[in-house]
């Protein structure tokens, strides 16, 4: 069988633990992520625990102040208006976990720097919000920011296809990093969804990124506590909302993950497969505004997660069945990675499944 490839890359296999990894070598002798992770103490993950806290008592507080709320519209899933602005605790306590790390600084800085440009995006939390076009912009900043600063990298697109470093990739990362960073200002919507999956795709991608030489394994892994404390605040009935700042950035910071993946032996469909149902119920949305020409640009509330709220659906039964959606597909990733392709096939079959059943239930929904 011929390979497709640019880049071809040998293969190597590593065990870490019970599980039995095999992967394209990137020409380690040892996975540097596991190295990385391993070094992670308890300092870290408690400062960044801590940090988000009390960044976000004291948002909280500053909002309540000076009355920076998300007053609620006829789309909203609130009723009453609620603070706002608390992405930026999760930015805070993130970057104070990784300055704890052993990042590398042409890694940390980069990661860092585009963090303080999406800092911007509060113009727009507070009550001045921001034109598309502008927002847009942006957006682009950001990524330009990280593809001009960070190493550049190849993309292993598939098992066969390796994209080259040059400008192609920097292309496709720019884009691949505006989508999620609208992926997730989209689906940020209801109380806990985007904290909880930002969360459960962290622990998912932290165990596909362990198994690689990624310079920045350590990013989903110090993400984990940063969303899980912030979900202490943002769960169903939610006392703060993370705001666009906050969306942003976990859809950036998820985006640099999966790329990292993707340049060091895990190909990129796999590597983004955690996030496969935020991706697949963003797309069907769009391209069925598309088929009936609507402004895609508009806000709207047709979403599956707004339409299951809006029929009766509670948020913390919305959030519950979304982690049991991304948590089959993360299941699928590893079990890919680890050789078990039966097993694979079975979390992405009741993963494909349960987003399918969905999307049919939300069709006989809007035909009435």
């Amino acid at each position: 069988m011929t390979r497709h490839t640019i880049l071809l890359l040998p293969v190597k296999t590593w065990d870490i633990g019970l599980i039995h990894f095999v992967l394209p070598s990137s020409g380690f002798t040892r996975p540097r992520g596991v190295d990385e992770v391993n070094d992670i103490n308890a300092l870290a993950v408690g400062l960044t625990f801590g940090v988000t806290a009390i960044v976000t008592m004291g948002v909280l507080q500053a909002s309540k102040y000076w009355r920076i709320m998300d007053v609620p519209n006829e789309r909203s899933a609130h009723s009453t208006p609620t603070p706002t602005l608390g992405g930026i605790a999760i930015s805070a306590g993130i970057a104070a976990g990784l300055l704890t790390t052993d990042v590398p600084g042409t890694w940390l800085w980069p990661l860092l720097l585009t963090l303080c440009v999406l800092l911007v995006s509060v113009v727009d939390d507070l009550g001045r919000p921001m034109r598309v076009g502008r927002k847009l912009l942006l957006q682009l900043a950001a990524s330009g920011t990280w593809v001009g600063l960070a190493p550049s990298m190849p993309i292993q697109l598939t098992q066969d296809w390796v994209l080259a470093s040059g400008p192609a990739t920097a292309v496709l990362t720019i884009v691949w990093l505006l989508w999620l960073m609208n992926m997730f200002n989209f689906m940020d919507g209801i109380d806990g969804l985007t904290t909880s999956q930002a969360t459960v795709m962290s622990l998912g991608l932290s165990l596909v990124l362990v198994m690689t030489a990624s310079p920045i394994a350590v990013l989903p892994v110090v993400m984990i506590p940063a969303c899980l404390c912030f979900l202490l605040f943002n769960a169903p009935p939610a006392r703060i909302f993370m705001a666009d700042v906050g969306s942003l950035s976990l859809g950036f910071l998820l985006g640099t993950v999966t790329l990292t993946a993707a340049a060091h032996g895990v190909s990129l469909w796999l590597s983004a497969l955690p996030l496969a149902g935020y991706a697949i119920d963003t797309s069907y949305t769009i391209f069925r505004r598309l088929l009936r020409r609507e402004n895609v640009l508009q806000a709207h509330n047709q979403h599956l997660y707004q339409q299951l709220v809006q029929s009766g659906w509670s948020q913390l039964q919305v959030d519950g069945a979304a982690l049991v959606i991304s948590a089959s597909f993360s299941c699928a990733a590893l079990f890919e990675l680890s050789g078990q392709h039966i097993l694979s096939g079975v979390c992405m079959a009741m993963a494909v499944l349960g987003m399918g059943a969905g999307l049919w239930w939300k069709e006989r929904r809007s035909r009435g």
